[in-house]
């Protein structure tokens, strides 16, 4: 295939630094996976030189195309920009800065459909935010890099060694919109230092008024082009988010395309219904598993938000926020709403695909969001997307105390909830208006804990993330002894110790569960969630399935999205025989948390009672597409071949597999091991 190959000169490779920089960078550029960028896929030395190989983009630059055509359509301006901003979000992912975004290293090129593509070229004079490799990098990288006209003022600063992050390239692509709007740069000088000082004057926007580009564009020209950095969107998102709401209003040619479109939809939709109408009959008569539910249309997931605080401690108060928003949100029967175990999977994504995302989770539409938090001031942004067709529905953006963080969590759950034309009854309105704490050093502490929690759901880890998930909560509670949440977590993790990992099953421990319950049930004796805590402890605890079952009838009416309240019930009805029953309940639990991996091992289970050994394969399947190196679950899988075929042959070829890659892991599928060496009388 044909690709381009960008060499450094000899002499300047020679240079002290340059080298290891070059590759170092071309390394950083090779981790960015995305669409709209070119992508490195080699790079190296031969002979001397220093080298590397990217994606060939046939197609033109945006600067000669404006160069050729002159100022371009406001709404194919926009479509760009939008484009980019999804360049540079996966950049930042991968800790990388552009540092010359510039419309000659913007090009664009269709896709065999004619749809518009664009493509970031050259990452090949990146900055890496990677602390160490900015220690090597400051020692031989010093001046200026990058194109003034572009360039954002800090990359000015004669030192070298201003703190250029993702808002200088959000800087110089609202100077590329600039070009594209105009044919002109904002600022033109016939010196850098010229330019630096025009940087600090007001910007020309009278320029913008005469060709007629509207007051909502130039705001987010103003906000782009902002001479402090933080005066601008904070990262891609953020302007992502404000570039689509000017997209939208002002695309008078993308409105009439979509109409278009949705009247040639229109014509072909018989034939359509009738072709997917025969496929599913067909399928479900070459399978007895239960067809995928179809998409609602009010279902969200509510991604991990990023963390844009200077301080990484403040990750768990970013993660702490995004759950706060989905506990609201879950509250309302009128949404379907994924669980926390499933979409925190995606939190350490590069660059999230949310079509992708929104078809495993089984949802309409996401929130993605950031927090960034500084002394006693936090801004929130958040941004609810139809995962279907990308497009933005809503974006917010909340600059406020600290204190009111409470209060921009609900205000965020009940717009969110209005996009989406969500019933909310009075409880569910005062449910999601009422604060867990007004304890701000409490609340960290309990976010803290719940990510450990969640950690032992994700990956069974063990003993010491729960002990130190309850000192974190007992310190919570002894902050904020009115902290409600903070003990139903208590109880649920003493339980944990209690009955599942088998470390501490004591009579000691029973009575911290206990005690934790009961001063739930103080605080909120009828809130679904003293249920839900009642009804663990009443399983886990105490054995009484009947008690354990007349709980969970008052959850399934007052917490109608916790996925808890069907898996609970479908363990009991299993461990009462009903499995049937069970096995309904189940996979209603794992319609709402989708990506739960004990979830799926367990419906894999009620498979096998139930004699469907096909179906519980499948559903390992998905499973393991989740921990593909899951033994237990790849030695269980190989058996249930010896289960239904009477064949020996998959698991002995399991184990043999697993004994050559990681021998110490076989432990895990001893019991499948055993089982073998039993049919095959060894």
């Amino acid at each position: 295939s044909v690709v381009a190959l960008k060499v450094i000169d000899r002499k300047v490779s020679e240079m002290p630094g340059v080298r290891s920089r070059f590759l170092r960078e071309a390394r950083a550029a090779a981790q960015i996976r995305h669409p709209n960028v070119a992508r490195v896929t080699h790079y190296g030395e031969q002979d001397g030189e220093c080298f590397y190989i990217m994606q060939l983009v046939e197609g033109e630059t945006l600067e000669s195309k404006v160069r050729r055509e002159g100022p371009m359509p406001l709404a194919l301006a926009l479509e760009i920009v939008e484009q980019v901003a999804r360049a540079l979000a996966a950049a930042e992912k991968c800790g990388v800065v552009h540092r010359d975004i510039k419309p000659s290293n913007i090009m664009l090129e269709s896709d065999p459909g004619g749809s518009l593509i664009v493509k970031v070229i050259d990452y090949g004079i990146a900055k890496i935010l990677n602390p160490e490799a900015e220690r090597g990098a400051e020692q031989t990288q010093t001046g200026f890099i990058g194109t003034p006209a572009f360039a954002s003022p800090e990359q000015f600063a004669s030192s070298g060694h201003a703190n250029i992050d993702t808002r200088s390239h959000i800087y110089s692509l609202g100077a590329t919109l600039w070009f594209l709007l105009t044919g002109r740069v904002p600022f033109l000088a016939g010196s850098m230092e010229a330019i630096r000082a025009k940087q600090e004057q007001t910007l020309p926007v009278e320029e913008l008024k005469t060709l007629h580009v509207p007051t909502q564009v130039v705001s987010l020209l103003k906000s782009m082009l902002a001479p402090d950095p933080k005066d601008r969107p904070q990262s891609p998102r953020e302007l992502l988010a404000l570039v689509h709401r000017c997209y939208t209003k002002f695309s008078t040619e993308g409105q009439s395309l979509r109409r278009l479109r949705f009247a040639l939809t229109g014509i072909g939709v018989v034939f359509v219904l009738a072709i997917a109408w025969g496929t599913w009959s067909y399928r479900q008569m070459r399978s007895s598993a239960p067809a995928s539910p179809p998409i609602q249309e009010k279902s969200i997931a509510v991604l991990p938000f990023e963390n844009l605080s200077e301080e990484k401690q403040n990750e768990y108060f970013a993660d702490g926020v995004q759950d706060q928003i989905l506990t609201d949100l879950s509250q309302i029967a009128d949404l379907k709403v994924i669980s926390r175990t499933s979409v925190m999977q995606y939190k350490s994504e590069v660059a999230r695909n949310l079509r992708k995302i929104g078809e495993e989770l089984g949802v309409a539409h996401v929130v993605e969001g950031s927090v960034q938090r500084s002394a006693n001031k936090i801004r929130v942004s958040a941004q609810l997307i139809d995962a279907r067709t990308d497009a933005h529905l809503w974006a917010q953006t909340y600059d406020r105390d600290l204190a009111d963080v409470f209060a921009i969590q609900s205000e965020i759950a009940k717009a969110i909830a209005d996009q989406l034309q969500a019933k909310l009854s009075p409880n569910e309105k005062k449910a999601i208006e009422q604060p867990p704490t007004m304890d701000l050093a409490a609340f960290d502490l309990y976010s803290r804990a719940k990510s450990l929690l969640l950690t032992r759901v994700l990956s069974a880890t063990s003993y010491p993330d729960l002990r130190k998930a309850i000192e974190l909560l007992d310190e919570a509670v002894k902050r904020d002894p009115s902290f409600f949440d903070a003990y139903c977590q208590l109880a649920w993790a003493h339980e944990q110790l209690y009955a599942t990992l088998g470390t501490d099953h004591t009579p000691t421990r029973l009575a911290l569960a206990e005690a934790a319950l009961q001063a739930a049930t103080r605080l909120r004796p009828d809130a679904g969630e003293t249920h839900l805590a009642r009804a663990q402890y009443l399983y886990f605890g105490r054995r009484d399935y009947d008690g354990a079952l007349a709980e969970l009838e008052n959850v399934r009416r007052a917490l109608p999205n916790d996925s808890r309240v069907f898996e609970f019930t479908g363990y009991i009805l299993r461990r009462r025989g009903q499995q049937g029953e069970g096995l309904r309940n189940l996979q209603r639990a794992v319609e709402l948390d989708p990506r739960n991996f004990f979830t799926l091992q367990q419906i894999a289970l009620s498979y096998q009672f139930l004699g469907r050994y096909a179906d519980a394969i499948a559903m390992l399947d998905r499973a393991l597409s989740i921990v593909p190196d899951n033994v237990e679950t790849r030695t269980v899988q190989a058996l249930l071949e010896l289960c239904w075929k009477a064949d020996t042959r998959p698991l002995h070829q399991t184990i043999d597999a697993i004994l050559a890659q990681r021998p110490g892991a076989i432990a895990s599928g001893a019991d499948q091991w055993f089982a073998c060496a039993l049919a095959e009388r060894d």
